[in-house]
């Protein structure tokens, strides 16, 4: 699927279109929102607020779409504007980061229906954004997750433990730490039976 969404910096999705299959082109699936056609008949308001998306290299540049220059120089404007530009948009990829590795059903393909598919997928951006408030109306400051962290860290332990029955989870070396228990043992998340 591929899902179209717009995040704010506190990494809470704000509008998101599910209606595109994964080999349709990034800018195909705005160009086919609802949203799209609104903002093309009403850019000037956006334009007289001061207000623009900030959109990957998949999308046009629009009068209300801001994207990185093309084969920008290192070290020239262009260079340092692209630098900034992607340091904003980087809450929506840690976005889709977080959701991915906290929903385990996306783990693997979706073979449900269409439909069942859609769903599944806006069920889990709603969940995140149910998360998200919560951190907020908690004061959990947005940039310390070491809460997330540890949930993520015990939930991906958990699910390759019923999985794959291994001990530490990464990819390709990626997080090499082993979690033990109290007296010691590896802690592979799950209760297993013990021989008696």
């Amino acid at each position: 699927m591929n899902v179209v969404a717009i995040v704010d910096q506190k990494k809470r999705i704000l509008y998101r279109v599910i209606r595109s299959r994964g080999a349709e082109h990034d800018s195909t699936a705005f160009k086919n929102s609802s949203l799209y056609s609104w903002l093309s008949e009403n850019w000037t308001w956006m334009k007289d607020k001061g207000f623009y998306f900030i959109g990957d290299s998949a999308y046009s540049l629009k009068s209300f779409l801001v994207t990185p220059f093309d084969n920008a120089v290192h070290g020239t404007d262009e260079d340092n504007f692209n630098f900034f530009h992607s340091s904003s948009r980087i809450s929506v990829e840690c976005v889709f980061g977080e959701i991915d590795l906290r929903w385990g059903i996306l783990w693997r393909p979706l073979c449900f229906n269409m439909k069942h598919n859609i769903n599944t997928i806006d069920a889990c951006l709603r969940l995140h954004n149910f998360i998200v408030d919560y951190r907020e109306s908690h004061l959990i400051e947005g940039t310390d997750q070491s809460v997330d962290r540890e949930t993520f860290d015990e939930d991906c332990r958990r699910f390759m433990a019923r999985q794959a029955k291994v001990g530490r989870v990464g990819v390709d070396g990626g997080e090499l730490e082993v979690r033990r228990d109290a007296d010691g043992t590896i802690n592979l998340g799950v209760t297993l039976p013990t021989k008696s």
